[in-house]
This record gives structure tokens, C-alpha cells and sequence, in this order.
């Protein structure tokens, strides 16, 4: 079940970038990612659960991982028509996602129960950008909308300064319970985009979390992750 947005959320899951190495005329870096990108090199990108920390030692895959599709994507929002069309118009072209969970029976808790990253490839820079731009201006509209049991009730946002553009922001929203209550859940979360390529990191908390620094230091660290890969695979046309 999506715990906020589509764009922004990272269940049903939830987003990339690089550092170029090569210089333009005009001291602009060289776009990276401005080739075939195969479906492997995403894979590669991914945060991995070692990158999250020792508190996270224990957490389990999410059953969801692996490749992204318009369906998964689109059925994780508000409006899955409108999703589905913005994808299409921006020209989205494929994308891959990495979470993992706490187990039930873990004796102690972390700072947040759910963790993940995800990669979405577009066809062209320009459309990687407006699909960035647009997803952040809907979220006052989607506010008080409810999902699969999830309702969005709030955000706020704080400054994130990553390659060629990031959104960040705490979700506040509350899901339903098997017991017919509802419980709240919040989500702290950084979107950026590189070239044709936008990431998100996200790290989902049952009570409300500090954790912008965090997440900031892993999209930081998902930036060398993907221009690791980027680099090695380049390196070995």
C-alpha cells in the first residue's frame, strides 16, 4: 500500500544521477547519461541495505523489488489515470526500485521501519526535469486525498542541493489498520534528478522523524553509486 505519493513515495515502492568526469566548453559537466542506459546499470545504482547504516543490519527485501513499470508506478498515486499520462508525456522510459522492511519480530526498533531507493530512466533530460517540477508542484493539490487505506495529510519541505535539481520533503499521513483504527506514519524523502535519470530515497517512521540529514547523506551517497556504475560501465565499452 502507497504510504504518499506516487511521485514521491516509495511504497509500492518507491528514484539518478551521476557525477560526470568530462567538461564542457563552457565548464558544464558532460551528461553522463546521455546514452543507452541498460536495465543492469540501474540495477547497480541502487542504494544497497549496507549503505543505510548499522541499524538497519537486520532488515529484510521487500517483495516488490526489481524492475519498475507504468502500471506499478501509476497504481501507487492519487490519480493513476493522470500518473500514467504524466509518465508517458514525460517520456519515461524504465526504472528499478530497492526497499527493505523491518521484521515483525525485531527487539528494537529503528529510527524508521521502512527504507529504499528508486531509479527512473527518461528519454530525454528535458522530460526528467519536468516530471521533477511536476510532481512537486501537485503536492498541495493531493493533500487530504486517501489511497488504498492511506491518507496524505501534510507536508513541509527542507532544502536539498544535489546535481542537477532535488525535492525534499516530510510526509505526514495516517493508514488504516486491521483493527478498523488508523495509525500515523510520516516519510522523509529526497528527489533529484541527473541528466535523464531521477532518484529517490525515502525512509518511512511511525513516529515523527529527524531524519532530513540522513536522508540527505544517502542521496548524497546514492549520487556516487549511480556515477560509480555510470563510470565502470563507460570504462568498459
Amino acid at each position: 500500500m502507497p504510504l504518499t505519493t506516487g511521485r514521491l513515495a516509495l511504497i509500492p515502492a518507491i528514484a539518478l544521477l551521476a557525477i560526470a568526469t568530462l567538461g564542457c566548453g563552457d565548464d558544464k559537466p558532460a551528461d553522463d547519461t546521455a546514452r543507452q542506459i541498460s536495465d543492469d546499470e540501474l540495477t547497480g545504482m541502487a542504494l544497497a541495505l549496507t549503505d543505510f547504516g548499522t541499524d538497519y543490519t537486520d532488515f529484510e527485501a521487500n517483495g516488490d523489488n526489481g524492475p519498475r513499470t507504468l502500471d506499478k508506478i501509476a497504481e501507487g498515486d492519487f490519480d493513476p489515470e493522470d500518473e500514467r499520462a504524466d509518465l508517458e508525456r514525460a517520456g519515461w522510459a524504465s526504472g528499478y526500485q530497492e526497499f527493505y522492511i523491518s521484521p515483525q519480530d525485531a527487539e528494537e526498533e529503528p529510527s524508521a521501519f521502512f527504507v529504499g531507493s528508486s531509479l527512473d530512466l527518461f528519454e530525454t533530460a528535458e522530460g526528467a526535469a519536468g516530471y521533477l517540477e511536476d510532481s512537486r508542484a501537485e503536492l498541495t493539490t493531493q493533500i487530504g486525498k486517501s489511497n488504498n487505506g492511506f491518507t496524505f495529510l501534510d507536508y513541509r519541505e527542507f532544502d536539498a542541493d544535489i546535481a542537477d535539481g532535488a525535492a525534499a520533503a516530510v510526509f505526514e499521513g495516517s493508514i488504516d489498520t486491521t483493527q478498523g483504527s488508523s495509525t500515523s506514519v510520516w516519510m522523509t524523502a529526497v528527489m533529484f534528478r541527473h541528466g535523464r535519470l531521477v532518484a529517490t530515497v525515502g525512509m518511512y517512521s511511525l513516529e515523527e522523524p529527524q531524519l532530513e540529514d540522513t536522508a540527505k547523506d544517502l542521496a548524497l551517497r546514492f549520487d556516487q553509486n549511480i556515477a560509480s556504475a555510470l563510470g565502470a560501465s563507460a570504462a568498459a565499452r
